[in-house]
């Protein structure tokens, strides 16, 4: 279940002048991204449905990361190579200021890290959200706080791919402490769907079932045929307290031409009766986050 290959890498940006920059900054860095990505990898006339070079175009394995089996409740649209999470919300900067940022590349996603680092090259020099405040790639440090980037090259040795089966055995190890109650913070919104709806309030039920499906959704992404798990009822946790509130971040869709409004959860929970089967999903969660809209920095959570 665990069988899923991941590296995250920090990205250090320096601001290059004072400037205004967006309070939800993931949407904005990945949709200059995509378009700089465009810019520089696309042969065609951006028709993508009618481009002969579909299945091994750059843009579409980064952004729009094919599933190798493709479950039937996903999306056709739902990108499944990479996460970004920036907790950074200041709106203006002074040069010489460093925001960071996380990206976390899945599977095959992983091959395609110098195309990525290219294009937020690119965008520092066009500059990030309206008003175009500029930026340049200070350093890039993997999980391990190990540099990538080394005398302005990119040393791909140190990329640190590892399984999320090893990132959950070294969680457990170092919270060996046997404790039934846990603290989820959820430091993004979380747009959570459980019995045809988004959630405003979680039970044990919709935190174990909307990670479990996540974890289905990456084992298909990497083409490992799994059976969903089927949780047995006395393993689920209980909430015992839980303070949310609801977040709304408007972002532009340039394929769409429109704004739109994306919905989801912030704030704490508290479980109780967790036992480790449940503290191990949520270790899983911390690296693939929960819900939809990751793409868009959604669904970060950590568990204290």
């Amino acid at each position: 279940m665990f069988q899923i290959r991941f590296t995250k890498l920090l990205f250090k940006l320096e601001m290059l002048e004072n400037g205004v920059l967006p309070y939800y900054k993931v949407s904005a860095i990945r949709g200059g991204m995509g378009q700089m990505l465009l810019l520089q990898n696309c042969i065609g006339d951006r028709e993508c449905g009618k481009c002969s070079f579909y299945e091994k175009c750059v843009v579409q394995n980064i952004m729009y990361a094919p599933c190798k089996i493709k479950p039937p409740y996903m999306a056709s649209s739902e990108s499944m190579g990479y996460v970004i999470d920036c907790l950074d919300h200041r709106t203006s900067c002074n040069k010489g200021d460093i925001i960071t940022v996380t990206f976390t590349f899945f599977g095959d996603a992983i091959c395609y890290i110098m195309p990525v680092v290219y294009a937020l090259t690119s965008l520092g020099c066009a500059g990030l959200g309206k008003d175009k405040t500029r930026f340049c790639i200070k350093a890039i440090n993997n999980r391990k706080q190990v540099p990538v980037l080394i005398n302005n090259n990119i040393q791909m040795s140190n990329v640190f791919v590892e399984l999320l089966g090893d990132y959950v055995n070294e969680m457990v190890n170092q919270n060996s402490k046997l404790c039934t109650k846990v603290k989820i913070l959820l430091q993004s919104p979380c747009a959570v769907k459980y019995q045809g709806g988004f959630i405003h309030s979680f039970d044990g039920h919709s935190v174990v079932l909307s990670i479990l499906q996540k974890l289905h959704m990456y084992n298909m992404y990497e083409g490992n045929e799994i059976e969903k798990v089927i949780w047995d009822e006395e393993k689920f946790p209980v909430v015992a307290g839980q303070s949310l509130q609801e977040k709304i971040i408007q972002r532009y869709s340039s394929t769409q031409d429109t704004k739109m409004k994306l919905k989801g959860v912030q704030g704490e929970i508290l479980l109780e009766n967790c036992c480790k089967e449940a503290r191990e999903l949520l270790y899983a969660a911390e690296i693939l986050h929960i819900g939809k809209n990751t793409r868009f920095g959604f669904g970060k959570i950590k568990i204290t």
